[in-house]
């Protein structure tokens, strides 16, 4: 993994460390921009971008007692996220490499996206500050308790029924596999597609929705936030096919139900790695 990428990977990891200060965060960040630089990935047209979702960060962190306010310029941050993700800002020459989806078909290209990465890794920073907020008492939102049998029926759940429904569907067929570059796509998926994906989803699409709606399992209202970011999160899979689409909903609903019952992100986060590794090694994909 190219410096720039693996600095940007240690800027999200110290997004999350239990400290107030941003500079392990932010060092990071700068290091991994001008690594960028350096070594052609980034070009000056890439700077306004990450300057401006950096910026929509700190001023989200800052409006931690005007919810209105930091509500809003999470939504900037996911705009700006999106067309991150999507590719139609300039500056961002991604590396690319090659690894193969199933054993019966050549490898394909994939792309090492730092510009998707550091959209995730600007929103986490935000999310990571409501969650300490959260620890210490100083948020009006309050956490839910620790987990429970509902949290790990709903990992298990979701580590389970997309696997078997995409073997039932065709999609796949059970196998073992590491090809070649697997590492490599393995630590890519984590760091800049399941932070960027839960991040955008579920941090702010289901935290805001909840935010006007409500948290409380218990009702319909607690609920809508869970199915709308799920069912969001499977029409953004819409290139895969109907099929992929109704598993990605399935899935995204158990991403969120379990952001829900613990209020941390990283719990969303690991869940969606989990399943998208055991996919990964454990089915010969139809697709991608």
């Amino acid at each position: 993994m190219p410096l720039s990428h693996l600095l940007l990977c240690l800027s999200i990891v110290a997004a999350l460390l239990p400290v107030r200060a941003p500079w392990p965060w932010l060092s990071l960040l700068i290091m991994a921009v001008t690594a960028g630089q350096i070594h052609g990935q980034l070009t000056v047209a890439a700077l306004v971008p990450v300057a401006a979702m950096a910026a929509l960060a700190w001023m989200a962190i800052a409006a931690r007692h005007r919810p209105r306010r930091e509500a809003v310029l999470m939504a900037l941050m996911l705009v700006v996220g999106l067309a991150l993700a999507l590719h139609l800002l300039p500056g961002f020459l991604n590396p690319t490499y090659l690894v193969a989806a199933s054993d019966a078909r050549p490898p394909t290209l994939r792309h090492l996206n730092f510009d998707k990465g550091v959209a995730g890794m600007l929103m986490l920073v935000v999310l990571a500050s409501q969650q300490r907020r959260r620890a210490e008492g100083l948020s009006l939102a309050p956490a839910p308790g620790l987990p429970s049998a509902a949290l790990w029926a709903t990992v298990a759940a979701t580590l389970a029924l997309p696997w078997l429904l995409a073997v039932v569907g065709g999609l796949g067929r059970p196998t073992l596999r590491w090809p070649d570059n697997a590492g490599l796509f393995l630590a890519s998926n984590l760091f800049l597609t399941c932070v960027a994906e839960e991040a955008a989803f579920r941090g702010v699409i289901q935290g805001l929705l909840a935010r006007r709606l409500g948290t409380d399992l218990r009702t319909v209202n607690g609920w809508l936030p869970v199915l709308l970011a799920a069912v969001l999160f499977g029409m953004a899979h819409a290139a895969g096919g109907p099929l992929y689409v109704g598993l990605a909903m399935l899935a995204g609903l158990g991403y969120g139900l379990a952001y829900a019952l613990s209020a941390r992100i990283e719990v969303a986060i690991g869940l969606h790695f989990a399943l998208n590794a055991l996919v990964f090694l454990t089915l010969d994909l139809r697709i991608g």
